[in-house]
């Protein structure tokens, strides 16, 4: 019913729909805190690699490494690997020598999972011999290829 001047008085509303609001910010603000807490991921903890097997002469270490980059230099030479498998058996070396150095399970990484390690060395020489082992058209030198990889062999600590 209208008053005399044609406005109708305020609605009185339930205090049920007050308690509704409140009750849908508070699920709403669960809602922001309780799903990333359940969906975070959990830490992985690194299995602590057994070190008992690996050599403790480095030095004999590194001139089986150097003795496996010549083989490599002279196959290429040879004709009996393309510059770009002698990229690649390169890169295995650096590889493989940075597993049996330091348990580093770099046979196992790409380049990227390389260069967020902690192994500057590594990376820095596998994406040197990167061009060589995967550009379409073959080119780069062996030689030079070698010599990176010796350098990063002599340079591991």
């Amino acid at each position: 019913m209208p008053g005399g001047n044609g406005f109708f008085p305020p609605v009185a509303y339930s205090p049920l729909w007050a308690a509704l609001a409140v009750v849908i910010l508070l699920v709403l603000a669960a809602f922001y805190i309780v799903v990333p807490l359940l969906t975070r991921q959990a830490r992985v903890e690194e299995p602590e690699v057994d070190v008992s097997w690996m050599p403790v002469d480095v030095p004999a270490l590194r001139g089986k490494y150097e003795v496996l980059i010549s083989e490599v230099e002279t196959a290429h030479l040879g004709g009996e690997l393309s510059v770009r498998a002698a990229h690649q058996r390169l890169s295995l070396l650096l590889r493989l020598f940075a597993y049996e150095s330091s348990g580093i399970r770099a046979p196992h990484m790409t380049l990227a999972e390389l260069r967020e390690g902690r192994d500057t060395p590594l990376s820095d020489a596998v994406a040197q011999l990167y061009p060589g082992e995967f550009e379409a058209v073959e080119r780069g030198s062996v030689r030079d290829a070698a010599e990176v990889a010796r350098r990063m062999v002599y340079s591991w600590s």
